[in-house]
């Protein structure tokens, strides 16, 4: 795989993982009255908008571990190059990527 490519996969998904901190943080401090959060697809596709919605409780399962990601069904096989499917849930799939992004993982 081009590094080209598994450079833009990595951006991309740490781009979105970014963006899901910040809702979680606000729905945290808003107490969010939703049972479901919309949270956005981490997948690598450039012009994804797809929605997610997940409960706080699990999100926080996916964010538990630092190399997995939510994308919806279907969008896991943009993440081939560099992931693979570690889970399947009602409505959203749970890739694990080998991104190596050093200091940059959270």
């Amino acid at each position: 795989m081009g590094e080209h490519i598994q450079e833009r996969i990595a951006k991309n998904n740490f781009t979105f993982r970014e963006a899901n901190e910040q809702i979680r943080a606000k729905a945290d401090e808003y107490e969010a009255p939703l049972d479901r959060v919309p949270f956005l697809c981490e997948c690598p596709t450039p012009d994804c908008t797809e929605i997610v919605r997940l409960t706080l409780a699990e999100y926080g399962e996916i964010r538990a571990d630092p190399t997995h990601f939510l994308t919806v069904p279907g969008h896991e096989q943009a993440d081939e190059p560099v992931g693979r499917v570690v889970d399947r849930r009602d409505g959203y799939v749970v890739v694990g990527k080998d991104l190596d992004r050093g200091s940059d993982e959270r």
